[in-house]
């Protein structure tokens, strides 16, 4: 069983046993591409990108800095990256893989059988995206009485968007919270809020997930908003 399969198989445990519906959304996966690379070429095509893009170095959610990237490449026209580093300079040898949008409601999620053949070549995950949706606004005041909680304002625009963080979540291996109008940022035509938990692997050989922790988090929007 791959590590990734084990992610999945305690997720699936714990939803059965809490009666949640918890799901992986991403998976981040740093590796060196001395032994990889050549493996990784197998799969498909790699599409060299923008790495000003400022869309696709999101997908990184800070995991490194836009400094620290040398290039990235996209599998074909999957949800698929990957971005070379410089942070082992002069040898260049790190890059991080990037697999999201496998819980989509909008468009097709990255093949399984694809993302299996990345695991079997990498080994390893380095943080998972596990996220939660709700079919209505949910009150975010709760929220606020536990956590500081950022909302995002366009930079260029100064508007105030539908997306909120959690940057210290004082929580053990739980990075940050995201919390948004999924309505919105894919056009559904029903309504849709998203808490994501961006939690870090620290030793896949003794595997386990905040996910009681996580929980308790997303309880505190269980109120639909007034608004």
């Amino acid at each position: 069983m791959n590590i990734l399969a084990e992610i999945e198989k305690l997720i699936n445990e714990f939803n059965q046993t809490n009666d949640e519906d918890f799901e992986i959304d991403s998976i981040r996966i740093e590796f060196s591409k001395q032994h990889k690379k050549e493996q990784l070429e197998k799969i498909g095509v790699w599409r060299k990108i923008n790495k000003n893009d400022k869309k696709i170095m999101n997908k990184l959610k800070k995991r490194l800095d836009t400094s620290e990237i040398t290039s990235a490449y996209q599998l074909e026209d999957y949800n698929i990256y990957y971005y070379n580093s410089n942070k082992d300079k002069p040898k260049y040898r790190k890059a991080m893989m990037v697999i999201f949008g496998l819980k989509q409601y909008h468009k097709s999620p990255p093949p399984q059988h694809i993302v299996r053949m990345i695991l079997s070549i990498l080994k390893n995950v380095s943080s998972v995206d596990i996220c939660k949706d709700f079919l209505y606004k949910p009150s975010l005041q709760q929220i606020k009485q536990h956590f500081n909680l950022k909302r995002y304002v366009e930079p260029r625009t100064r508007t105030p968007t539908e997306t909120y963080y959690i940057n210290n979540t004082g929580l053990s291996m739980i990075e940050k919270f995201t919390i948004y109008n999924k309505q919105i940022k894919n056009n559904l035509n029903f309504t849709c809020w998203r808490i994501e938990a961006l939690i870090t692997i620290p030793n896949s050989k003794f595997l386990a997930l905040p996910l009681q922790e996580f929980k308790q988090v997303s309880n505190l929007m269980g109120a639909q908003s007034n608004d």
